[in-house]
């Protein structure tokens, strides 16, 4: 049982993460259903048809009592048309997070131990993939799925460690992000600003909260994504290296 949670209010707890979850997954709202215009090819030889774009449901994780909050972008190709998030076909996952995290593992246990610790949400839980051209990257989806999910979320799970990857995931947190950089600029702080404002914090903490709840603060780590870890910066790096302390 949790410090300081009565046996009912763990049961309220788990009663609440689950029909938060249930509410994503059976979102119908379908924002992004109209862009899926042309089946997609994943690693190997893989097409995703355009059917399973569409007819794909909104992904999130099982709450297994989780204690860390992780928030990306959104759902990886594979990870959506197989429907299944925590898997080792994810090559994040399998090749580059879990043997950081847990090196005297296997990958078998080590998942397992990954699920159990972490429960994984994405700023559009239902957004695979929007390819932009002129950034050669997929584009960064809205704030509607964020703002309709985040702080119930996080008031409900009071998770002791955040992990946010990527610039998306931090526009919910640009109030707390803002206070912290002395930001005046309008818009949204850039990931850059962030990582900088991390890697000269020196390892110290940083604490972010919902909007649903500003007086609830929570331990952050803020990662950019891997994609090419040979190409990360120093500070880049630190980030990660951090992130791989307080998990363990």
């Amino acid at each position: 049982m949790e410090a300081g949670i009565s046996e009912s209010g763990l049961e309220g707890k788990n009663e609440k993460m689950t029909e938060t979850i249930n509410n994503i997954r059976n979102c119908e709202l379908g924002c992004y259903r109209d862009r899926y215009l042309f089946p997609l090819k994943t690693t190997g030889n893989r097409t995703i048809s355009i059917n399973e774009l569409v007819n794909g449901k909104p992904l999130i994780d099982d709450w297994r009592g989780q204690k860390v909050l992780f928030i990306s972008q959104a759902p990886s190709k594979q990870a959506w048309a197989d429907h299944e998030l925590n898997s080792l076909k994810n090559s994040f996952l399998s090749d580059f997070l879990l043997p950081k995290v847990y090196p005297e593992e296997n990958l078998e246990t080590a998942i397992e131990k990954w699920k159990n610790s972490v429960f994984w949400i994405h700023t559009a839980n239902c957004y695979p993939f929007v390819f932009s051209k002129e950034r050669k990257r997929d584009r960064s989806p809205d704030m509607k799925c964020a703002n309709r999910y985040f702080g119930q979320i996080i008031d409900v799970m009071k998770p002791e460690l955040i992990i946010l990857m990527g610039l998306s995931s931090t526009k919910y947190f640009s109030h707390c992000f803002k206070l912290l950089l002395q930001h005046k600029k309008t818009g949204y702080p850039t990931l850059n600003e962030i990582i900088d404002l991390q890697y000269n914090n020196l390892g110290k903490s940083i604490f972010i909260s919902s909007k649903s709840d500003k007086k609830a603060i929570y331990d952050t780590v803020i990662i950019p994504h891997a994609a090419d870890w040979n190409k990360l910066s120093e500070k880049e790096k630190f980030a990660y290296e951090l992130l791989f302390k307080k998990l363990n």
